[in-house]
C-alpha cells in the first residue's frame, strides 16, 4: 500500500481524527539534566532485574526493588510520583505499583496467568498490558479505580508491547497475527486494528512519540536490531542510532530524541554481553550513554518531571561503571585439574575443570528448579583431548581447558518439544538465545515467548509458540557460562552449514586467557609440544586472536583505556 494512504488508513479504520495533539496540561521543558530515566536491569545482588532510576549525568543509578523476585517493563505514571511495573513474586507474574523512591508497593493484579508489559495510560486513569489470561498473548487495560480488565484485542496470535498514543485513544502493539511479527494499533475503546508496518522482516516494540505524530520501532528489514521511526502524518520512516547493533526497547525522550538498550565498546573493542541505556536523535546514527555496565538492560522510559529519590546509600550504584581494567585473576587460588560429571552424560570426555564444576552444578540445579527438566543432565559434549583437532572446531578451544559445554541441540519430553532457540543480533553478530518450555502450563513457572524461533530443519523463522517458558541463556549467564556467537567464515557460515549455528555452545572464561585456563588442568611440558606456532596455524587459527589466547610465544595488546561509546556500523 503507497505510504501516503496510511493516515487515511488509520482515519477510516479506526474512526477518529489522527493528528499530532497537543497536551491538556503544560509541559515542563525537557532540559538536559532535567528528569530521571527509570529501567530496569540485572544489577541487583542475586543477579535478578530490579527497578532502576538515574538522572540523565548518569552518575548514580537508585535501586528502587531491591529484592530476589525479577522486576521488569516499569513505567512512568504521568505525574511521575508513581510507577508501575511487572514481578514475578509468589512465582506468578502480575502487575504492582509503588511510589517513584520505591516505597507504598501494592499489587494490582491476582490473575494465575501473566501480566505483564504494563504501559500506563496518558491521563493516569488505565494501564495497558499484555496477559496470557486467556490462553495467549492478548492486550488488556486494566481500570485503575475500580480494578476491572478489560480485552483490547483477541486472535488467536500473540499481542505483546503495548503503548499508548499521547491522547489515550490508541494503542500500538506487536502482533504475529499476520503470521509475522508487525506493529499494530487498536483503537483503545473499540478494539479495531491496523497493520501499521507490513514489513516480511520482524519489527517489533513499539513507542509512541510525545506529539503523537510518529512511532519508533526495532526492525530486522535491512540488518539486525536497527531503530526506525514512522511518520503517521506522512509515511515517511527514519532511522536513529547506529546499524546492524542489536538495539532494543525503544523510547521517546520529552524533547523528541530516542533512548534504546545498546551494546557498549570501550576504547574501540566491542564487548557484546555489555549494555546500557543510550540516547539518540533521529536521522543521526551515533549515539550517548546515559548508564552502563557489565549487566543487561530493558525497558527505559524518561519523565522530566520525575526528582531524585531520598534513599540509602546502599541503594545506590554507580551509573556507569566500565572500568578499563580488569582486577587480575588470582591463577594460584584456582582448583587445578578435571572433575568427572557424576550422573550427567556427555559426549567426548564427561568431565569439566575443577574451577567450573561447582558453577555447572549450581546452573543444573536452577534449570530444575525454574523448568522442571534436566536439561543438562545429558550433554551432546564436555571436554575434549588436549590434541583434538578436526575440520570445524578450533583448535585452541575451550572444552579443552573444562571450560565449555555443548547442550543437546534437540530437547523432547514424551515427544513434546522443550528446546526453541532464537536469534538475537548484537554488533553485527548472529547470536542465540535458548528457551526451555515448562513442566507447569499454569504460570506459576517462567512467561510467554514473544520473539520468533528459528526453524533449524528448514532454515526460516516462525512465529513464538503459545505457552510459558524459561530463559536458559539468561539463567546460564548468571552463573557465568556465556553464548558464543554463530561462525560466519567463509569456509563455514551458519547460513548453509548446521555446525556453524553454534547455539549449544556456552563457556566460562572468568577473566582468564585461553593459555591460563589450560595451565590448571594440563602440564607445561605437554602444552609447551602440542602449542607451537607452527602447529597453532596449521590447524588453521586465525593469526590476529593469538595475542589474546594468551600463548607465550605471542606478544600481549596493550591495556585499552577510554570511554565507553558505542561501536559505529554501516548505514545501509
Amino acid at each position: 500500500m503507497p505510504m501516503q494512504f496510511l493516515p487515511f488508513l488509520i482515519v477510516i479504520a479506526l474512526g477518529m481524527p489522527l493528528a499530532r495533539p497537543a497536551s491538556s496540561e503544560p509541559q515542563r521543558p525537557a532540559l538536559p539534566g532535567q528528569g530521571r530515566i527509570l529501567f530496569a536491569a540485572a544489577r541487583g545482588d542475586n543477579g535478578a532485574f530490579d527497578i532502576f532510576s538515574a538522572d540523565l549525568a548518569g552518575e548514580r543509578a537508585a535501586n528502587l526493588t531491591a529484592d530476589p523476585y525479577p522486576d521488569r517493563s516499569p513505567s512512568w505514571s504521568p505525574d511521575a510520583n508513581h510507577v508501575v511495573f511487572a514481578s514475578r513474586r509468589g512465582d506468578n507474574w502480575d502487575l504492582y505499583v509503588m511510589r517513584a523512591d520505591g516505597s507504598d508497593l501494592r499489587r494490582l493484579t491476582n490473575h494465575p496467568a501473566y501480566d505483564g508489559e504494563p504501559s500506563w495510560s496518558p491521563d493516569g486513569r488505565r494501564v495497558a498490558f499484555t496477559s496470557m489470561r486467556d490462553g495467549n498473548p492478548e492486550i488488556y487495560t486494566l481500570d485503575l479505580i475500580g480494578g476491572d480488565a478489560r480485552r483490547i484485542t483477541s486472535h488467536p496470535a500473540a499481542d505483546a508491547q503495548p503503548t499508548w498514543s499521547p491522547d489515550g485513544r490508541l494503542i500500538a502493539f506487536t502482533s504475529w497475527r499476520d503470521g509475522n511479527q508487525e506493529i499494530y494499533i487498536a483503537d483503545a475503546e473499540s478494539g479495531a486494528v491496523i497493520n501499521l508496518t507490513n514489513h516480511p522482516a520482524p519489527d517489533h516494540s513499539p513507542a509512541w512519540s510525545p506529539d503523537g505524530g510518529r512511532i519508533a520501532f526495532i526492525s530486522d528489514r535491512d540488518g539486525g536490531g536497527n531503530l526506525h521511526i514512522r511518520d503517521l502524518i506522512t509515511g515517511e520512516e527514519l532511522r536513529a542510532g547506529p546499524d546492524n547493533l542489536g538495539l532494543r526497547d525503544p523510547a521517546w525522550t520529552p524533547g523528541g530524541g530516542l533512548m534504546a538498550v545498546a551494546p557498549w565498546a570501550l576504547g574501540g573493542r566491542r564487548f557484546f554481553s555489555r549494555q546500557g541505556v543510550a540516547l539518540f536523535s533521529p536521522g543521526m546514527p551515533g549515539g550517548t550513554f546515559v548508564v552502563a555496565s557489565l549487566h543487561g538492560y530493558a525497558d527505559p522510559s524518561w519523565s522530566n518531571r520525575a526528582v531524585t529519590p531520598l534513599l540509602p546509600d546502599e541503594r545506590w550504584l554507580e551509573g556507569r561503571s566500565f572500568d578499563a581494567t580488569a582486577p587480575p585473576v588470582d591463577v594460584a587460588s584456582l582448583p587445578r585439574g578435571m572433575v568427572a560429571l557424576g550422573d550427567v552424560r556427555a559426549g567426548g570426555i564427561p568431565a569439566l575443570a575443577a574451577a567450573v564444576k561447582p558453577s555447572f552444578d549450581a546452573l543444573r540445579r536452577d534449570v530444575i528448579e525454574a523448568s522442571g527438566y534436566d536439561f543438562l543432565g545429558q550433554l551432546s559434549e564436555a571436554s575434549r583431548a588436549v590434541d583434538f583437532q578436526n575440520g570445524t572446531s578450533s583448535f585452541t578451544s575451550w572444552h579443552k581447558a573444562g571450560r565449555a559445554f555443548d547442550t543437546r541441540w534437540d530437547y523432547r519430553v514424551n515427544g513434546q518439544q522443550i528446546l526453541y532457540i532464537s536469534p538475537e543480533w548484537r554488533a553485527g553478530r548472529l547470536f542465540w538465545r535458548l528457551y526451555l518450555r515448562t513442566s507447569r502450563q499454569d504460570g506459576s513457572m517462567g512467561e510467554p515467548l514473544t520473539a520468533p524461533v528459528f526453524d533449524v530443519q528448514n532454515r526460516r523463522l516462525l512465529p513464538p509458540p503459545a505457552g510459558y517458558f524459561v530463559d536458559f541463556t539468561a539463567l546460564a549467564a548468571a552463573h557465568g557460562w556465556n553464548r558464543i556467537a554463530a561462525q560466519e567464515r567463509d569456509t563455514f557460515d551458519w547460513r548453509t552449514q548446521l555446525l556453524a549455528l553454534e547455539y549449544w555452545h556456552f563457556e566460562r572464561r572468568d577473566g582468564l586467557s585461553w593459555y591460563q585456563a589450560m595451565r590448571l588442568v594440563h602440564d607445561d611440558q605437554t602444552l609447551e609440544r602440542i602449542f607451537t606456532i607452527e602447529r597453532v596455524l596449521e590447524a588453521g587459527a586465525r593469526p590476529q586472536f593469538f595475542p589474546f589466547l594468551g600463548l607465550p610465544w605471542a606478544q600481549l595488546p596493550p591495556p585499552v583505556a577510554g570511554p565507553i561509546s558505542l561501536p559505529m556500523g554501516r548505514r545501509q
